[in-house]
């Protein structure tokens, strides 16, 4: 498995292959996003596309994620959504995310999702909050 960030000029050819793993993404709980927002802040260049992809090239998640600076001046990864099927396979490239976070100056990543994610990601900070649970690990 493999991550490929998906260029802004080539978002709305990549849609119709990821938009529905993201669109399933935002309809779990917790998530205060929907796949027309999210396409738009990639679009704009708010936020990043990325693929998540099996050995053979072919698409088996989809995540958007974007940089934040907080009001300290720190910069923070968020995971805005995540969604695909087989996530056992693929659960490892978070690793490459962080590794994408720590090359553009970010301290963190951080996400909202599910309680039982916190036995997955033992390196994760995990404490409640009003749409599920907030993760969040220092780079």
């Amino acid at each position: 498995m493999r991550l490929a960030m998906i260029p802004p000029g080539a978002i709305l050819r990549a849609w119709p292959d990821l938009g529905g793993m993201i669109a399933r993404a935002c309809e779990r709980p917790g998530c205060d996003h929907t796949e027309t927002t999210l396409r738009a802040a990639c679009l704009a260049g708010a936020a990043a596309l990325i693929a998540i992809l099996d050995n053979d090239g072919r698409p088996v998640a989809a995540g958007v994620t974007q940089v934040r600076e907080q009001a300290n001046g720190a910069r923070s990864c968020w995971i805005l959504a995540l969604g695909g099927h087989r996530s056992n396979a693929w659960l490892h490239t978070l690793e490459h995310v962080e590794a994408g976070a720590r090359h553009v100056g970010c301290e963190t990543v951080e996400f909202v999702g599910r309680r039982a994610w916190e036995r997955l990601l033992p390196s994760y900070f995990a404490e409640a909050c009003a749409t599920g649970t907030h993760y969040s690990k220092r780079l």
